[in-house]
């Protein structure tokens, strides 16, 4: 490829006017040549262009293992501040002696509510009693009411003692 552009370099006849104002003529041949890229520099231009497609290839690889070991740093330093930041008493031990105290505060509910309903039950069953008794005078059943009042009132009681 190379010898034969040399060889037609040295037949190639340089011409110059011998007078200023001649115009010169040169032949289709050489204007084609001319025009027309030479397969050398389009091979050394492709090469060129895949040494540089090459070169941005391995930048940007670079570049993005670089990025990447950023963002792990950045990760692990907001990871240490948000553990700093954690409040002492939320770990897992301080949270589940929590939930027992809440458990335990809620079956000592049920078995209140189990023993004072059985008081309201009972002073209910009473009051109902008197009014079948006595449906014709249901004002003579005044003392199983106030009885009934007075354990829903300690239930009340209860419960809003039980929510402090």
């Amino acid at each position: 490829m190379g010898a034969a552009q040399s060889s037609q370099n040295v037949q190639e006849q340089v011409i110059t006017p011998s007078e200023p104002g001649t115009s010169v003529q040169f032949s289709p041949s050489l204007i084609s040549r001319l025009s027309s890229p030479s397969d050398s520099s389009s091979s050394s231009s492709s090469s060129a262009d895949d040494i540089v497609r090459r070169r941005l290839a391995a930048e940007s690889a670079n570049l993005r293992s670089q990025e990447a070991e950023i963002l792990s740093k950045i990760n692990a330093a907001l990871e240490k501040e948000n553990l700093d930041k954690e409040k002492p008493g939320m770990s897992s031990e301080v949270l589940g002696k929590d939930i027992e105290q809440i458990r335990e505060k809620v079956e000592r509910l049920k078995e209140k509510k189990l023993n004072t309903s059985k008081g309201v039950r009972e002073a209910r069953e009473q009051v109902e009693k008197c009014y079948l008794t006595n449906p014709e005078k249901p004002l003579d059943c005044w003392k199983q009411v106030e009885a009934f009042k007075s354990e829903v009132a300690k239930l009340e009681q209860a419960f809003v003692k039980s929510l402090q």
